[in-house]
């Protein structure tokens, strides 16, 4: 599979992707532009998993807050080309996340054992 030579988007992640993969190898690369090796390949994978979530995060919060800024979930398809469904399933895995992280830091879910009742 070659990389689409006319996206530029995927062309820029390619690059960024390669310069950290870059940072990952224990020496230098053997081709400044792209892998060569298997260890090479392995850190450029490594750096587009990471790459990966953190697209995917950001996309599940911007539903979210696009769904609490009343866009529909039809508005939010057509946007990403998706189907609603693909939009619901997003939206229910932001939420169930969202919950997740304001039932984390919530004041009455800090472990108050060894404080004295008054």
């Amino acid at each position: 599979m070659t990389l689409p030579l006319d996206d530029p988007i995927a062309n820029y992640l390619y690059g960024l992707a390669w310069e950290k993969a870059i940072e990952r190898l224990a020496e230098p690369p053997q081709s400044p532009s792209g892998p060569v090796t298997k260890d090479e390949h392995l850190a450029l994978i490594a750096t587009l998993s990471d790459f990966s979530a953190g697209i995917e995060t950001n996309i599940l919060t911007a539903t979210y807050y696009a769904c609490q800024f009343q866009a529909s979930q039809a508005e939010i398809g057509r946007a990403c080309g998706i189907s609603r469904q693909a939009v619901r399933q997003r939206l229910a895995k932001a939420t169930a996340a969202q919950e997740e992280r304001k039932r984390r830091y919530a004041y009455w879910d800090y472990d108050y054992e060894g404080y004295d009742d008054y």
